[in-house]
């Protein structure tokens, strides 16, 4: 049984319908990837911030170590120069990923 399955269905009293999908690891991993890409341009180009100050910023944001964040960037290095290229603005990252804060 899965874990707090028990109790859930105590506090609402049915069942929880199963389901015969999987989770397949690493779904989301491009929109993250994507996301943090976004967010460091952001910062960093728009906001003018230094790398260390993105870094920790980033960090906090995606509840990722700094190293994994550079992993990223430096694996996704052509999305950042897209953006470079594109000249994006808060209103253009606005229009990629409207759910975040562009302000």
């Amino acid at each position: 049984m899965a874990l707090g399955k028990q109790l859930v269905s105590k506090i609402f009293q049915d069942d929880l319908k199963s389901s015969n999908v999987k989770h397949v690891k690493g779904i989301f991993t491009h929109q993250r990837d994507y996301a943090i890409i976004c967010r460091f341009y952001y910062h960093y180009k728009l906001c003018d911030l230094r790398y260390e100050v993105v870094m920790t910023k980033l960090s906090e944001e995606f509840y990722l170590g700094e190293t994994t964040i550079a992993q990223i960037l430096m694996r996704e290095s052509n999305m950042l120069e897209g953006l470079k290229t594109e000249n994006a603005d808060k209103k253009h990252l606005n229009t990629l990923l409207p759910h975040y804060s562009w302000d």
